[in-house]
């Protein structure tokens, strides 16, 4: 049986995060019922990467069995979409071969984290961690240069699988990643200049894989960083 790669989006606010956990809300959830639904059996989705609760997702890649063949991707699609909450879409059906593993298969991550320092803006609520005093953005920018390449995150992991002692730290890979882009920019705010001021700021990092945590806690040493308490040498 061949394998279907699906893109997902949705709007993370409402959900526990992307993978299925019990008595809560989750993309995994809520993807699956839909599945068995248009495949009339039970259909196990297979996630590109994990993401935590109020995380969003533009490009969350999915594998799962081709129960419909007889199906075009586009038919698929709208299938789906017709099953699904509004916070939640599939944007792209594309066949694979029986081999496809949406985890395994992937060759990197990206994760994209927005700050906006400046007044309160209630049309980026739920989209930003609002600072109210400045950022410097070329320190933020020059601090993550450092984090280029292949290290031991560990001081960046959450969920306690930094310590020595976690279990995480005992498998192959332990706690090492591999960073392949990173970049701090300014961008235009959506909802208008504030004629008050303020600064919109995008992390951007690209990686082989994230530890549970780790882009959040990145975010918090930059803004360490940007807010002038650390050098950027400090990361």
């Amino acid at each position: 049986m061949g394998r279907l790669a699906l893109t997902l989006s949705y709007d993370g606010s409402r959900f526990a995060g992307s993978q299925v956990q019990p008595g809560v809300r989750t993309v995994q959830g809520e993807l699956e019922p839909a599945l068995g639904a248009l495949f009339d059996r039970a259909t196990t989705a297979v996630f590109a990467g994990r993401t935590d609760r109020g995380v969003h997702a533009s490009g969350q890649v999915v594998g799962c069995d081709d129960g419909r063949p007889d199906l075009a991707p586009e038919v698929i699609a709208a299938a789906l979409n017709a099953r699904l909450p509004d916070d939640l879409a599939v944007v792209r059906v594309e066949r694979r071969g029986a081999k496809f593993h949406a985890r395994f298969d992937a060759a990197w991550r990206e994760y994209r984290y927005r700050f906006w320092a400046g007044p309160p803006a209630p049309l980026a609520r739920g989209q930003v961690w609002h600072r109210r005093r400045g950022l410097d953005v070329a320190a933020m920018a020059g601090a993550g240069e450092s984090l280029l390449g292949t290290h031991d995150f560990a001081s960046f992991a959450g969920d306690g699988e930094g310590v020595p002692w976690s279990a995480r730290r005992g498998r192959p890979r332990g706690t090492v990643r591999t960073v392949l882009g990173w970049e701090v920019v300014e961008l235009d705010p959506w909802w208008g200049a504030p004629s008050s001021g303020g600064t919109l700021i995008e992390l951007r990092i690209a990686a082989d894989g994230f530890l549970p945590r780790m882009v959040r806690n990145l975010a918090g040493a930059l803004v360490e960083v940007g807010g002038g308490r650390r050098r950027p040498d400090w990361i």
